[in-house]
């Protein structure tokens, strides 16, 4: 379990390196302007702040505090905290259903448990019970860092045990359904928890450089021009994957690793657009026991706006036949 002191050092120290490299770019942009030959080294700083402030804005995303909420829907809600299982204080809302039945809803991020609104909707609608769930570093619940599901599994596995202390649940019926972020939380949440019966993950991404590997397409020339892309890029790959552990103070690893070991718990893969497709279909692979739906022309974490009848009514049957 890490201390706050520490908690609070790791995001004062990344700040401290962002505020040095945007300084150094600035230098660097009144060198090359007045000399382009300092292009030569100008070019590389820019392109290490720009790598710096992506991991950077991923481990340490902008708060949505506040968020507009559907009066209908909270009538009868109850705002809970309890305590992650290395200690952060997290807050959630509790809406109450009547099939004995519970979800956790895990947002994307940069969001919170507000954000969805309309996963809860409709579960609700289908009698489930539903905590959405503010995710560590997120909204109302402590935290700096965020961890792109690595310690957000403790968050998820914290809000389980909530849910089987309340008492007015059935404490073997209690699925996830994670966006993004929340995705990735989700599964993690799962290997730590196997009272999670049921996962629902929608546009689960990469974890580790291993994850983004793809098998090698065509032959002759196409499948030349692939691998020597893939040689030239890998080091730039590694080095990126190498600063957003750095920042975030974690070693993930690699989803197409270990999400088998959810098996036989059933998994609804959800994938938004080609490339999102193309991975979820070897994780599908590994986990064994997961299903996939592709919505190719969709963007990704929407879904449920691409398809607002037909995502309640898949994700609906998929719990109603799991729990």
């Amino acid at each position: 379990m890490q201390s706050p002191a520490l908690r609070r050092g790791r995001y004062l120290r990344n700040l401290t390196i962002m505020l040095a490299l945007a300084a150094g770019s600035l230098f660097a942009l009144t060198r090359v302007c007045a000399i382009p030959v300092h292009w030569l080294w100008g070019l590389p700083l820019f392109y290490l702040t720009y790598l710096a402030w992506n991991a950077f804005t991923f481990a340490h995303p902008r708060r949505l505090r506040y968020w507009p909420r559907r009066e209908s829907l909270f009538a009868n809600a109850e705002n809970v905290q309890f305590t992650s299982r290395d200690g952060l204080q997290l807050y959630a809302w509790y809406l109450p259903g009547s099939n004995g039945a519970a979800i956790v809803l895990a947002h994307t991020l940069g969001g919170s448990g507000l954000l969805m609104q309309g996963h809860a909707e409709f579960l609700r609608d289908a009698g489930y019970s539903i905590l959405l769930l503010d995710l560590r570093a997120h909204g109302r619940s402590q935290g700096h860092t965020s961890t792109s599901g690595i310690l957000e599994a403790q968050d998820v596995a914290a809000a389980v045990d909530y849910l089987r202390a309340r008492g007015d649940l059935d404490a073997d019926k209690i699925g996830v359904l994670g966006v993004s972020l929340g995705a990735q939380a989700a599964w993690r949440g799962a290997l730590q928890h196997q009272a999670i019966r049921a996962l629902v993950l929608e546009g689960l991404g990469p974890a580790d450089i291993q994850d983004r590997i793809r098998p090698l397409p065509g032959t002759g020339h196409g499948r030349t021009l692939h691998q020597l892309r893939h040689k030239l890029l890998y080091p730039l790959a590694l080095f990126d994957q190498w600063l957003f552990n750095f920042f975030i103070g974690q070693h993930p690893t690699p989803v197409i690793a270990d999400i088998g070991h959810i098996a036989p718990r059933p998994i609804l893969f959800i994938a938004c657009g080609p490339r999102e497709i193309e991975m979820n279909r070897r994780f599908c692979a590994a986990s064994e026991s997961g299903i996939l739906w592709e919505l190719l022309h969709a963007r990704h974490a929407a879904g449920l706006f691409h398809e607002p009848e037909e995502y309640p009514r898949r994700v609906t049957a998929f719990f109603d036949e799991v729990l």
